[in-house]
């Protein structure tokens, strides 16, 4: 019996899974930034 059918299965989750978690992280980063440059925007323009 060969094992390559579970051993494919497997990566593809694991691979799956890096990717989502990979995307989830810069999804939460673009979030955690987003307010900074707003609050940066608006400084500027109060200073010109």
């Amino acid at each position: 019996m060969s094992n390559l059918p579970i051993i494919l299965i497997e990566v593809v989750l694991i691979m799956g899974a890096v990717l989502a978690f990979g995307i989830w992280q810069l999804r939460a980063l673009k979030k955690q930034t987003k307010p900074q440059d707003q609050q940066k925007k608006r400084d500027e323009g109060q200073q010109d």
